[in-house]
């Protein structure tokens, strides 16, 4: 066979990967590129060419074009950062699923909020004694050890024949300094402690306190954010 005739027998072989290469979605290129990782969402961003990668507990950016992930915040001149705010919209699209009958309800007022919550973290004792004073809010506690004591705590409270009594007297410190802590061995304890850190799994919650209100997610406790978002 001729060289010439060689030559183009390859260009025909490849000319099809070449096109499939090309009418290729960012999803089948992401899968060709990438086959060890998973996602759940690929979608445009305000980049050309650059594609937000979701996974369900992190979220960067795939350029097809260069085959790159980029990770990082992408933040604009008035410093907000866009990969934060489309992270919170995607949680809470899946906060608003949770079953809250697995959940300690704390209150009787008009306004749920839902929290996810280290009965040990300092902000989430502080949005405790937030809360503590209002009547107009119910919420919805959803435990998220962070630590075994954090954990033993929590299976105290629950263990509890008065769970809410226990949940406040936990949060305003009465178990710290190594308190003697009798955890019962219930099979229910066991089973609603794994549903909330399975829940906090799906979701991405990777830190604490953790809030779904009005629609939601937020990451962190503010007084001020609060009291604006509890006038509104």
């Amino acid at each position: 066979m001729k060289r010439s005739s060689i030559l183009i027998f390859f260009f025909l072989l490849i000319l099809p990967a070449c096109v499939a290469a090309k009418n290729s979605s960012p999803e089948e290129m992401f899968k060709r590129s990438f086959p060890d990782r998973s996602f759940e969402s690929i979608t445009p961003t305000s980049i050309a060419g650059v594609y937000e990668v979701y996974t369900g507990n992190q979220l960067f950016y795939f350029a097809p074009k260069a085959n790159v992930l980029i990770y990082g915040n992408m933040v604009t001149p008035e410093g907000i950062s866009l990969t934060r705010e489309s992270y919170l919209k995607k949680i809470a699209s899946k906060m608003v699923q949770l079953p809250l009958d697995s959940a300690l309800k704390i209150g009787e007022g008009k306004k749920v909020i839902v929290e996810f919550l280290d009965p040990d973290c300092f902000h989430c004792r502080e949005s405790y004694k937030f809360f503590s004073h209002r009547k107009d809010v119910t919420i919805y506690v959803f435990f998220y050890p962070l630590s075994p004591l954090s954990e033993k705590k929590i299976q105290y409270i629950l263990c509890a024949a008065n769970r809410i009594k226990t949940y406040e007297e936990v949060m305003t410190g009465k178990f710290d300094n190594n308190a003697q802590l009798n955890v019962c061995t219930d099979a229910k304890v066991e089973e609603i402690l794994k549903t909330h850190k399975k829940l906090a799994a799906q979701i991405g919650i990777r830190s604490t306190p953790f809030f779904y209100f009005k629609g939601r997610a937020i990451d962190g406790f503010e007084g001020p954010v609060f009291e604006q978002l509890l006038k509104d």
